[in-house]
């Protein structure tokens, strides 16, 4: 059973998942994203680097659709989505910790382009521009503040996978991690 925050937050991210807006969520959307996210930060489609995070997110998606395309068809709808992530996530146990660190540490990858192993500010803007999530300068910069939990001016895989934790899993109203997709 979901509520109406979780609703609005799997719904938000179906559709920043449906790259081409056909209403379903199938491979093609998945490389969409991952080319979408390296134009955006400048990674070049055949570096190590580009070939690991089209690699994470690859990993991701066939994690997601063995565990929610019920009627195996290749596409996931948005009650398959919807219904699986509540079912998968919902506790945030092991099926969560399997499928989002590899996509998250492959992501860190390009994300982080200086390759301290952490996520600067300015990186952190660079992806919610990449990701499309319609944050203004200002408010990404509130956002990774409150994502920040150590204040160390920087973001960690752990915080970051803490943030999306808190996206999928979390009924709190308030909690920072409501926003990585853009306002609900």
């Amino acid at each position: 059973m979901t509520n109406d925050l979780l609703d609005r937050k799997l719904h938000r991210a179906f559709t920043h998942l449906d790259v081409n807006k056909d209403q379903v969520i199938d491979e093609h959307d998945i490389i969409g994203l991952g080319s979408r996210l390296l134009s955006a930060l400048g990674e070049p489609a055949t570096s190590p680097k580009a070939t690991q995070v089209m690699g994470g997110l690859v990993d991701f998606w066939q994690e997601l659709f063995t565990e929610l395309d019920l009627d195996r068809d290749g596409k996931l709808t948005p009650e398959e989505y919807k219904q699986g992530m509540t079912r998968l996530y919902a506790d945030g146990g092991a099926a969560y910790d399997k499928s989002f660190r590899p996509m998250v540490q492959a992501m860190l990858l390009v994300v982080d382009t200086d390759g301290d192993g952490r996520i600067s500010p300015e990186e952190f803007h660079k992806a919610q521009l990449a990701f499309d999530t319609k944050l203004g300068r200002e408010d990404a910069d509130a956002l990774f503040t409150r994502i920040d939990k150590d204040h160390d001016g920087f973001l960690s895989v752990d915080e970051l996978l803490g943030a999306v934790r808190e996206y999928y899993t979390g009924d709190d109203e308030d909690a920072p991690g409501n926003l990585l997709f853009g306002e609900l």
